[in-house]
């Protein structure tokens, strides 16, 4: 079983307390910060760089900026006029506050991409589930 993984960053306790936040209300994702070597590989093999982003992989996708926060909000069943406005407003409000918060500049990358093969090989190690048994006898 494959879990989704939410890529945050790990470096800011604002980012990752936002980050646990997100991850107690969903069940199924991981939190993988930014700063992780195998996420570093998953986002040169993804997008030949590594951009600076909220990014959600789920499935055969990859969701980033404001698509990551419109795809958690839907799984949360936010009223559709919430999610507008925030998926709306997220993309200028993202520069300022990442520029503030943890000085840095976001990538404007703000859509859902196929995963690729070659990213696929960095990632699903870290998303895969392990079900430990447990002998009732």
């Amino acid at each position: 079983m494959t879990q989704s993984l939410l890529i945050y960053d790990g470096s800011n306790s604002v980012f990752r307390s936002a980050a646990d936040a997100v991850s107690r209300h969903l069940s199924g994702v991981k939190l993988v910060p930014w700063q992780s070597g195998a996420v570093r590989r998953f986002l040169y093999a993804q997008f030949d760089g590594r951009p600076f982003a909220f990014i959600l992989v789920d499935g055969d996708s990859v969701f980033v900026g404001a698509d990551t926060v419109e795809r958690v909000l839907e799984s949360q069943q936010v009223n559709q006029m919430v999610i507008d406005f925030v998926t709306r407003t997220y993309p200028s409000a993202a520069g300022p506050f990442g520029r503030v918060v943890h000085g840095d500049e976001p990538a404007t990358l703000h859509d859902t991409f196929a995963l690729t093969a070659a990213a696929r090989e960095h990632i699903d190690p870290l998303r895969r589930s392990y079900d430990i048994p447990v002998d009732t006898e």
